[in-house]
């Protein structure tokens, strides 16, 4: 059913998620004949993002006619099993490499779901309660995953009968995207650039983020990411030298590092090899304990064309002493190890195997936990960074005694001068900046700089406001 718009508007674009917030990725696009939603990413963080999963979408997924996904991260990716489950049945298009990543990620996702529900069925069993359903199932993660239409970097091509698409390398994971759309109505067109999540220049892996050139003086609307708008990441040398003192002081302490499964572990295990091979550091055994992140690393293989360089099973994603523990009881020996690095999933710590290697190291004083990426609110990772004395999670209490450290420069988004650089480059004549997939302080922190240095206006939309694009080119007119 085609949306029904202003005849003053071209288009209106909604926003149901990451609006005000880093997780949820979610926007509508309305046309005269079409509609698109680009992202259906799940809410991380606590109980209110669970609640937030769960709830209806506030719009008809039978009326959209097609989804289109910047990354495969579980937080712009998450959700598109419900979505199916809900009445969508159109294709899903991104890039070829993202599709290999959210394939791994979505059938994951769905084995957690089954998982909380278990352990959530036997409390509820010993009170009395009504079982609860997963929030999706294997068999719909699949469904979706079927749906997948991969398209290359760099070619503009019809998405819908009035919209065209176009992908852009953006770095932060392997096969991860700028998305340009083009809105075509007789004589009028109008682009709209989606930063998704973009990387940094200097990341060791992956091909930096293009930019997307602006082609004529009709009116741009630029979604950027705010994530780190407010500030810089820490030098990158500088985050080096401070992981190779804590890998050299800590002993006969374990490290446990908390990473995000795609990209965090690949580029960490790639420094922690940097370091031994220069002599920096003594080389300790050091444990991938992740499924998806050990079948990521080999993906890297699968799509070299998103990599700086060639990477193959010898080449620069290992360490001298690195193991993989893919089953549960090759991750359950490590309980009884000491003087081992563990890298395992999940980076905010609110799931997974990083759990049970906090509960048996938290609490020692001679271990070190060290955080290398964001952690959002709610999440168990942002208590202990926000230094808890004592944390609650798999249904205990564990004291916080360990050495807690946050290296910042490891991080996989831009910071803020390179977001500034970012839309310095991309902005066309009359563009508006969309501060997007940010808090409060991103958002804010990133906004004068866009008006000051770079002289062009910005919106900062909250979660159900729209953007109304109209035909006249008259400014964008943000309805809350």
């Amino acid at each position: 059913m085609p949306p029904t718009l202003d005849p003053r508007e071209l288009a209106r674009l909604t926003f149901h998620g990451a609006a005000g917030t880093v997780t949820g990725s979610c926007y509508r696009l309305e046309t005269h004949r079409s509609t698109v939603l680009v992202e259906c990413g799940m809410f991380q963080g606590g109980r209110d993002a669970e609640a937030k999963n769960a709830a209806p979408f506030d719009f008809e997924t039978g009326s959209i006619d097609a989804v289109v996904l910047t990354h495969a991260h579980i937080d712009h990716s998450g959700r598109l099993p419900l979505l199916f489950r809900r009445g969508y049945r159109g294709d899903i298009h991104l890039s070829q490499a993202s599709a290999d990543l959210a394939s791994i990620l979505l059938e994951d996702s769905a084995h957690v779901q089954a998982m909380d529900a278990r352990f959530m069925n036997r409390r509820r069993q010993r009170r009395g309660l009504e079982p609860v359903e997963p929030l999706y199932t294997l068999e719909e993660a699949e469904r979706a995953i079927r749906s997948f239409v991969p398209r290359d970097f760099g070619e503009r091509e019809r998405l819908t009968e009035d919209i065209d698409i176009r992908f852009r390398p953006a770095g932060h994971i392997l096969g991860a995207a700028t998305v340009e759309l083009w809105i075509r109505d007789g004589e009028e067109e109008r682009r709209i650039v989606f930063s998704g999540d973009l990387g940094r220049e200097e990341d060791p892996l992956l091909v930096p983020p293009d930019v997307p050139e602006p082609e004529s003086s009709k009116p741009d609307l630029v979604l950027v990411e705010t994530t780190y708008g407010d500030r810089d990441h820490k030098d990158a040398a500088g985050t080096l030298e401070e992981l190779a003192r804590i890998l050299e002081t800590a002993g006969p302490g374990n490290i446990v590092i908390p990473t995000f499964a795609v990209g965090r572990a690949q580029e960490l295990i790639y420094y922690i090899g940097q370091l031994e091979r220069e002599g920096r550091v003594h080389a300790r055994p050091t444990f991938l304990d992740s499924p998806m992140a050990i079948d990521v690393t080999r993906l890297y293989q699968r799509n070299a064309g998103c990599c700086r360089d060639l990477v193959d099973a010898d080449g620069p994603i290992t360490t001298a002493q690195l193991a993989y523990t893919r089953t549960p009881e090759q991750s359950m020996s490590l309980n009884h190890r000491e003087g081992i690095t563990i890298l395992s999933a999940s980076g905010m710590c609110d799931g997974g195997r990083i759990q049970h290697h906090l509960k048996h190291n938290l609490w020692r004083p001679e271990a070190h936990v060290v955080f290398v990426g964001y952690q959002a609110r709610g999440s168990l990772g942002r208590r202990i960074v926000d230094g808890a004395s004592s944390v609650s999670f798999l249904g205990q209490r564990v004291a916080v005694r360990a050495g807690v450290h946050t290296l910042g420069g490891f991080s996989a988004h831009a910071g803020r001068s390179e977001l500034i650089d970012w839309c310095r480059r991309v902005k066309g004549h009359e563009t508006t900046f969309v501060l997007v997939h940010g808090e409060d302080r991103g958002r804010t922190g990133l906004a004068p700089a866009i008006q000051e240095q770079i002289g062009r206006p910005t919106l900062s939309p909250e979660l159900g406001d729209a953007i109304s694009i109209p035909r006249d080119g008259s400014g964008f007119t943000l309805r809350t």
